[in-house]
């Protein structure tokens, strides 16, 4: 039974028809394939050539923008040629023939043969026109002006004189931009600031009505912008004299000082404020003493300190009032530190050891309550015979020292 029905299929008229059909698909493949030589392909993102023919460059203009950078380009050939192009053998290029002088053009496309095949040819491309700005290229320095209106800072701090690195700029555009540049702004991110910082800012250009220009086409000689921030806090501290060559033992708060100004009132980054308590104005050197005489300093800060209220200068006053001096001799003049050094001290006595302090105390002391004191650790010794200082001590108190430089001569 099924192979009567098979033989009544293949001798129907149906059987016949999907035959020929059949038949027809591949009789046009086989001709597609060894008989038809065209075909027609797409070369995607061909290059828009703009300095192709640039006969706009004699006019000292420069590209500074355009609508389209490649387009597409469909060619029709023998299958085998096409089919191994790119887009390196198609140059597409505009007609420039019309850019007479900087400004704003629609430009007609045209594409041609880059490659020695010639065996095929450009049908068309996706694009026929290009939008392109002219202009002369110029360019000119700023100064740079600094805008912090995006920074808060805490109440209880202050910012001071602010700074930009670099300070000045070379700013390089189309001419037509550049002529309109009014000043030359440094922005920062809008932040809080509890201390000083150095933040990157970026330039924003301005025209003499302080309309923001479009800055697409400006590049700067300098890629980077940093605004210095000094944060700082105001505080009021006192003012302090403080002493150099201070005898061992003696109590320099002993001393009665008149200062010509008591406080002193500075603004100081706010990370060190908590950690000043007072302000040392100046020295006095305890061994060249004068008394109710004036000491004065000229006030000189850090790096980064600000003198709030300008004060210039302060002068100190020891008061002699209290004081007495009197005059001894010392005998007694000790060695320490000396090792295996053989030192022989050959002055026997100082005299005239001047000695300052109360009058009572002064009065109390005797050649006996001054020692000398020579640390051989302090010393370059030499062969043979030298001169050296020594440190004079009283022991007894801490009331009364001794004014002046002293030394003996010792022998190795």
């Amino acid at each position: 039974m099924k192979k009567n029905r098979l033989k009544a299929f293949l001798d129907s008229k149906y059987f016949t028809m999907l035959l020929s059909f059949f038949m027809a698909v591949a009789i046009w493949l086989v001709v597609v394939s060894f008989f038809s030589t065209d075909a027609r392909t797409t070369i995607k993102d061909v290059p828009v050539d703009i300095d192709y023919n640039a006969s706009y460059l004699n006019l000292e203009l420069e590209i500074i923008e355009q609508s389209i950078e490649t387009v597409d380009v469909t060619v029709v050939g023998p299958r085998d040629v096409v089919g191994s192009l790119t887009k390196d053998d198609i140059i597409v290029y505009p007609n420039i023939n019309n850019v007479k002088m900087a400004g704003k053009y629609e430009l007609s496309l045209n594409a041609v043969k880059k490659s020695g095949i010639k065996e095929y040819q450009i049908e068309s491309l996706s694009s026929y026109q290009v939008s392109v700005r002219f202009d002369h290229l110029t360019e000119k320095s700023f100064k740079i002006d600094v805008d912090i209106s995006n920074l808060t800072i805490p109440e209880d701090l202050m910012v001071d004189k602010i700074t930009i690195t670099p300070d000045s700029v070379v700013v390089k555009g189309p001419e037509n931009t550049v002529n309109k540049i009014n000043r030359v702004v440094a922005t920062v991110q809008q932040q809080e600031l509890g201390q000083t910082a150095v933040l990157p800012a970026e330039l924003v250009l301005y025209d003499e009505n302080d309309v923001q220009l479009d800055a697409t086409h400006i590049v700067y000689d300098v890629e980077e912008f940093n605004v210095t921030v000094p944060v700082l806090k105001e505080i009021t501290v006192p003012v302090v004299i403080d002493y150099t060559n201070v005898p061992a033992g003696f109590d320099t708060s002993k001393l009665k000082v008149a200062l010509s100004q008591q406080e002193i009132t500075l603004a100081v980054p706010s990370r060190s404020a908590d950690s000043i308590n007072q302000f040392v104005v100046g020295y006095i050197d305890l061994g060249t003493l004068e008394t109710d005489k004036p000491y004065v300093f000229d006030i000189t800060l850090p790096s980064g300190y600000r003198n709030v209220k300008e004060v210039e200068q302060i002068s100190a006053t020891v008061s002699g009032e209290n004081l007495q001096s009197k005059s001894v001799s010392v005998k007694e003049i000790k060695v320490i530190n000396a090792g295996e050094q053989n030192v022989e001290v050959l002055t026997e006595v100082i005299n005239h050891v001047e000695i300052i302090g109360p009058e009572n105390v002064v009065e109390a002391l005797t050649d006996d309550s001054v020692i000398a004191q020579l640390d051989m650790s302090q010393v370059a010794l030499a062969q043979g015979q030298q001169t050296v200082e020594v440190e004079m001590i009283i022991p007894s108190t801490d009331e009364a020292f001794v004014r002046g430089t002293y030394y003996v001569t010792i022998k190795n």
